[in-house]
């Protein structure tokens, strides 16, 4: 769980309480991880099927509903709508410190901008690629 280890180093924010809430697996985490899971499946379906077959929520909600990629891939968009509108529901009512929110929704942020248009993990040459240097190699100076 990338999230409870970016908890690390973050001092007396982070207590043992934190910890223990991240690990119960909150509907905020819960929310970040369909945000993750759904925006890869539908960015990298396709190529997933010429791979060795892997579940994908894409080739499922086709199965299960009957429906063509083009509906499967909107009503999958809806899912990752809804847990943006969970996570937008818990920082209005923290739990938690919000230093310790922004880590979740940071994660989710991240996992939406790498799968936005493209797998950008697999092809992380591409736009990935190009984010990455822009954060790091060409920061904004302050």
């Amino acid at each position: 769980m990338l999230e409870c280890a970016s908890f690390v180093g973050m001092g007396e924010i982070a207590t043992k309480e934190a910890f223990e809430w991240i690990t119960s697996f909150p509907k905020i985490v819960q929310a970040s991880a369909i945000i993750g899971r759904i925006m890869n499946d539908i960015t990298s379906h396709e190529l997933e099927q010429t791979r060795e077959h892997v579940a994908s929520t894409v080739q499922c909600y086709m199965k299960e509903y009957g429906t063509d990629v083009h509906v499967a891939c909107k009503k999958l968009q809806g899912l990752v709508d809804d847990a943006w509108k969970e996570i937008n529901e818990e920082c209005l009512n923290p739990t938690f410190s919000i230093a310790l929110l922004e880590r979740i929704i940071n994660y989710s942020r991240i996992s939406e901008n790498t799968y936005k248009y493209i797998d950008g993990y697999t092809n992380s040459s591409t736009k990935t690629k190009e984010y990455i240097s822009l954060l790091l190699v060409h920061p904004i100076p302050l």
